[in-house]
């Protein structure tokens, strides 16, 4: 695959400076669904939650059993006259929200293409190392482009996949994609489904410019979030103050 260029807001200059220092942090993916109503009203628009997530129709992931870090992926296009096209600056700040919605001002880390598959090779024997020392069985550590649809096609390839959940309705917990008996390396179908409910989103979200990097695991665990212990992987990570992203160069990342 093409090496990708990757940014990430994050919530601080603390650990903007530690990124990939000791540990490589993954949330849960179902904690990206959208939450409408707040006790303050309703969430602004804005592209870092959405409902969609891990969802097709009345089936829904379990919760603990994906866990993702997002990136926005650039490429060379995505820059004009030497920087960050500003229409790209105010894509990226559509997603660059608090809990409640609110647009916000934070750091962002960036990894070159050059170092990006060299990253990816090493978080990968990492988190392997990490899967089989406490017993998690998964996918291991995976890394995708998100596909997004127009609202005719999502629905299709919604009900599409629908139809696959319910064929093997059987070996599903709790009205779930949570499966018991089959394995999602051998299971055509069940690739489908997941990769779905994983990286298939609505267009309304494409100026997210998504590549996730994550993992699933066979069996739902009690937690949010992973902090996976790495070693020391700073040397792949250019680190920036908020207000750079207004005159970021590509020769910056």
């Amino acid at each position: 695959m093409v090496a990708p260029t990757l940014l990430q807001f994050v919530p601080n200059d603390v650990i903007g400076n530690n990124y990939l220092q000791t540990d490589f942090y993954l949330k849960d993916v179902l904690c990206y669904r959208k939450i409408e109503k707040k006790i303050t009203g309703t969430m602004p628009p804005n592209l870092k939650f959405d409902d969609s997530e891990g969802k097709a129709k009345n089936w829904s992931l379990l919760r603990h059993c994906c866990f993702v870090s997002c990136f926005t992926m650039l490429s060379d296009k995505d820059f004009k006259d030497g920087f960050l096209d500003p229409n790209i600056v105010e894509k990226l700040k559509k997603g660059n929200v608090d809990k409640d919605g609110n647009k916000v001002e934070r750091p962002f880390i960036t990894i070159s293409a050059k170092n990006s598959l060299k990253l990816l090779n090493e978080l990968r024997k990492q988190v392997g190392d990490y899967l089989k020392d406490n017993g998690l069985k998964g996918s291991g550590l995976f890394a995708k482009v998100v596909n997004y649809l127009n609202d005719e096609d999502y629905k299709k390839a919604e009900l599409y996949e629908e139809d696959n959940i319910t064929k093997i309705n059987g070996v599903f917990i709790n009205n779930d994609t949570k499966m018991i008996s089959r394995s999602s390396i051998t299971d055509t179908l069940l690739q489908s489904i997941l990769y779905f409910l994983y990286l298939v989103k609505p267009a309304y979200f494409e100026d997210q410019q998504e590549y996730r990097v994550g993992l699933t695991l066979d069996d739902p665990i009690d937690a949010n979030e992973l902090f996976i212990p790495i070693h020391d992987l700073r040397k792949y990570v250019n680190v920036h103050k908020s207000q750079d992203i207004n005159n970021l160069r590509l020769e910056d990342i």
